[in-house]
């Protein structure tokens, strides 16, 4: 499964290299396919049902689309004689009818009282008639991350790195997560040196307690809302933590279990397991009738940390740190997107390769969850993995293969103690400097507790000649 991962990454990556990989636009939102008559048709669906904004601004055309809302580009009418390049241009983001109305609220008060400073997108107007709502902000020109991601030297990656987390720092003083940090998420005028982070549809308070019970009353209508992904178009896959519906016949407490003979050995994580069926595949009908866990999972695929795939109530601002993390080491391996498993199940076994099978048990029992994995997994260099992949894989030599991922000894991946002590001085990965893979590594600590936050992050030795 470990080379099955590198290998898709590498697939992925080189057919964006060649402008044909044409990312999902439900789980991504950076790129739609419209055609001119569909746009030029939503553009006067939108300016009949809100006649102010026609009569203040000219739309142009539509530069994204995501799964709550689509984004036009529009200039002031009043500025219409003027030349293309003295001409102020705005994003006008248009929110879908169908967005709660609270949602909306929250959206727009997270501009008012965080944005234009530190990186942050603000709002310049609102616009409202009836179930028709936009806000118009500032833009920025910028290009697609994976048009320029593999041709930052250390110190544009350091910059960009270092943008990002000090627009985090701000957003997370406010109590605020962002819940959908990706790169499409922040806008990157390279020839400027603008950044903005933009998207808070959502964005939610840090929540420090645990949820209501979920018998109780609104339980339904709240289950639906904390199901609610970035992607609706994509299949709703939760992660099962108790396989239910699974039922097998396992023996009681005290009967004898006999044992069947398999390739790898199954450990359990999580809490202490005192039923019968623990670590057997399956669950027995006391356990499958237990309350199936909720917690929010608002995001985009590939970039939730495991506190989201394994469901935990309590989830903070170590979320968005997380997610720079994945954007971080898709700049050090020139890979995007890094991950790209369709659901929660696939991307933990993603994070099983990546982290290691003993990582993803500790954190599981951190988070009180339970994780039957297959089999044990050391994980991966990511300093290593950024060489291999930043560069051609040289042809098959006659060395022996490594018993953990079966690859030649001289293109092993495998973290261990040896490699960590060893090797990593004489591996060369263009002009990164082994900061960069340490700081990727703190900002990947699977545990949310121990996690580096935005501030400390900004005082990393990767980032520590930047203005804080």
């Amino acid at each position: 499964m470990c080379e099955n991962v590198k290998r898709h990454c590498r697939k992925s990556s080189q057919k964006a290299r060649n402008g044909t990989y044409k990312k999902d636009k439900k789980d991504r939102g950076d790129q739609f396919s419209c055609s001119d008559d569909q746009e030029n048709q939503q553009i006067n669906e939108l300016v009949q049902k809100l006649p102010k904004l026609n009569s203040i601004f000219e739309v142009h055309r539509k530069i994204g689309e995501g799964t709550f809302s689509s984004v036009y580009l529009g200039s002031l009418r009043q500025h219409a004689n003027l030349p293309d390049g003295q001409k102020r241009m705005f994003a006008i983001k248009h929110l879908v009818p169908t967005a709660h109305p609270a949602r909306v609220e929250h959206e727009l008060k997270c501009l008012q009282d965080m944005g234009g400073r530190h990186n942050v997108i603000g709002v310049e107007l609102c616009l409202r008639q009836l179930d028709t709502i936009v806000f118009i902000m500032p833009y920025i020109p910028h290009r697609k991350f994976a048009e320029y991601m593999d041709d930052m030297d250390r110190e544009e990656v350091s910059r960009y790195l270092h943008a990002l987390l000090v627009a985090l720092r701000h957003v997370h003083s406010f109590g605020v997560i962002h819940r959908d940090v990706k790169p499409s998420n922040f806008l990157y005028d390279r020839e400027r040196r603008r950044y903005l982070l933009v998207d808070f549809g959502l964005a939610q308070r840090v929540v420090t307690t645990e949820p209501p019970p979920a018998h109780s009353n609104g339980s339904a209508k709240r289950a639906r809302e904390e199901e609610c992904d970035s992607s609706p178009g994509a299949k709703r896959v939760a992660l099962d933590l108790s396989l239910r519906g699974r039922h097998v016949s396992v023996p009681r407490r005290g009967d004898t279990i006999k044992q069947t003979p398999h390739k790898h050995v199954t450990k359990v994580s999580g809490l202490n397991v005192s039923c019968a069926c623990a670590g057997l595949g399956g669950v027995c009908t006391g356990c499958g009738r237990r309350p199936t866990a909720r917690a929010p999972r608002a995001g985009t695929q590939g970039f939730r940390p495991p506190e989201v795939l394994l469901k935990s109530p309590l989830q903070g601002t170590a979320v968005d740190v997380w997610a720079a993390g994945v954007v971080l080491t898709s700049l050090l391996t020139a890979r995007y997107p890094f991950f790209r498993a369709a659901d929660d199940v696939s991307a933990l076994a993603e994070l099983v390769d990546l982290l290691g099978s003993a990582a993803v048990h500790r954190v599981a029992a951190t988070l009180r969850r339970r994780v039957v994995i297959s089999g044990n997994r050391t994980g991966i260099c990511l300093r290593k993995l950024a060489q291999r992949l930043r560069n051609p894989a040289p042809p098959p030599c006659p060395y022996p293969a490594c018993l953990r991922c079966r690859l030649p000894a001289p293109q092993c991946l495998c973290l261990t103690t040896d490699t960590q002590e060893r090797n990593l001085e004489t591996i060369v990965v263009d002009d990164l400097p082994e900061a960069a893979f340490n700081l990727a590594t703190r900002l990947l600590d699977p545990d949310p507790r121990t996690r580096i936050t935005a501030d400390q992050a900004l005082r990393h030795p990767f980032l520590a000649h930047l203005p804080h």
